[in-house]
């Protein structure tokens, strides 16, 4: 039996995020598959087995070893000595990368020293280190488990447009804004929920919501995978658009001179009534909420992420699994949107379920790692 490795980082000094959602979805998977499964530390602990998904290992007898990123950036002044001497060659070593803004870690040279990148929000139009693959974040057992809880092909979905961003995204703002004042038949509406656990001074260890609420920094509430479960439509953008052409920041000076004229074409566009998107990219599209609801009883509104030329290991396909909004052209999917009947957007969300459920579960994206590596060798 094969043993994989994972490393994260309890302490994170570059933000408050310890939540390593695509490390657990991987585990998961890989412990799904039969193989053993370990970690530079505890991580990930699952009330229901009263045990940790990670049990801390401190020998070095595995044969893959995976880091998430902001392990690596936590300790790249070790991992990055002369010689490497962490990264023993006769293993696989894999970095699973968010990406989620547009300054990539694996620029630097370093980089080079994994077998694999797993990166997000990567694009089919641009080139990248030949280490570098495309990732998502993708479902955990957990998400399924608790949508499944609350599932049903029977029960009557409201037959509304579900929204409830808790974070702003400039794209997020563009996209509500028009379609908010556009979409007639279906009415769009606020769906809150509010985690009991914010203001909670202690969490018992018997109280399994309470416990994997603070393990994913709040992002845990059984009352919004109900809720998925019971609109027709939801919202699952996200992102940020900017002007062309794509450059990684820090900006430089040269790169804001490069921008300037399509800074003037998005106005005379936007003068014109006419669509913004040829002078436009968007970048970190990716998000946890667009993979809740695929999953979900909902059928999901985002954008089309072919037409922005976006890069998954497998591509949902608009109008079959989800809604996708073609660039910014918002009149073109009010019409598409309002004449589909309410059946076919039911077949749409469940087709779009199954679908995530054979490319993005947990076991899934372990194949797909595994078959990688098959394919290198």
């Amino acid at each position: 039996m094969k043993t994989v490795k994972f490393f994260v980082t309890p302490v994170y000094p570059y933000g408050n995020d310890h939540y390593y959602h695509e490390i657990i979805g991987v585990a998961e998977g890989f412990a799904q598959l039969g193989w053993t499964i370990t970690g530079n530390c505890n991580y990930w602990y699952i009330p229901e087995k009263k045990e940790y998904l990670l049990k801390e290992d401190v020998d070095n007898k595995h044969d893959i070893a995976i880091y998430d990123y902001r392990y690596v950036r936590s300790f790249e002044h070790i991992l990055f000595r002369m010689g490497y001497p962490n990264f023993d060659s006769s293993k696989i070593h894999i970095l699973v990368d968010r990406n989620d803004w547009i300054a990539p870690i694996w620029l630097n040279k370093h980089y080079r020293v994994f077998d694999f990148i797993f990166s997000g929000n990567i694009y089919n139009n641009v080139k990248y280190p030949k280490n570098v693959y495309p990732w998502v974040i993708g479902l955990t057992q957990r998400i399924i488990n608790y949508i499944d809880k609350s599932y049903s092909d029977n029960e009557p979905a409201e037959e509304i447009i579900g929204h409830n961003f808790r974070i702003t995204h400039n794209l997020r703002e563009l996209i509500f804004d028009n379609l908010s004042k556009k979409i007639k038949k279906y009415p769009l509406q606020l769906c809150l929920t509010e985690s009991s656990y914010k203001m909670a001074p202690f969490i018992s260890s018997a109280d399994a919501d309470g416990l994997y609420w603070r393990q994913s920094t709040g992002r845990h509430n059984p009352s919004y995978f109900k809720l998925l479960n019971s609109k027709l439509l939801f919202f699952s953008f996200g992102g940020y658009y900017e002007y062309k052409p794509l450059c990684y920041q820090p900006y430089s000076v040269m790169d804001k001179i490069r921008r300037k004229p399509y800074f003037y074409y998005s106005k005379l566009l936007k003068k014109l009534n006419k669509d913004i998107s040829p002078a436009h990219f968007i970048f970190q599209y990716d998000n946890f909420r667009f993979w809740e609801i695929l999953y979900s009883r909902s059928c999901p509104i985002s954008i089309d992420l072919e037409s922005w030329n976006f890069l998954l290991p497998e591509m949902p396909v608009n109008r079959e699994h989800y809604l996708g909004i073609h660039k910014f052209k918002f009149n073109d999917f009010v019409e598409y949107l309002e004449a589909l009947s309410i059946n076919e957007i039911k077949k749409m969300g469940f087709k779009g379920r199954e679908w995530v459920k054979k490319n993005y579960s947990p076991a899934a994206q372990a194949k797909r790692i595994i078959t990688l590596i098959e394919n290198k060798k």
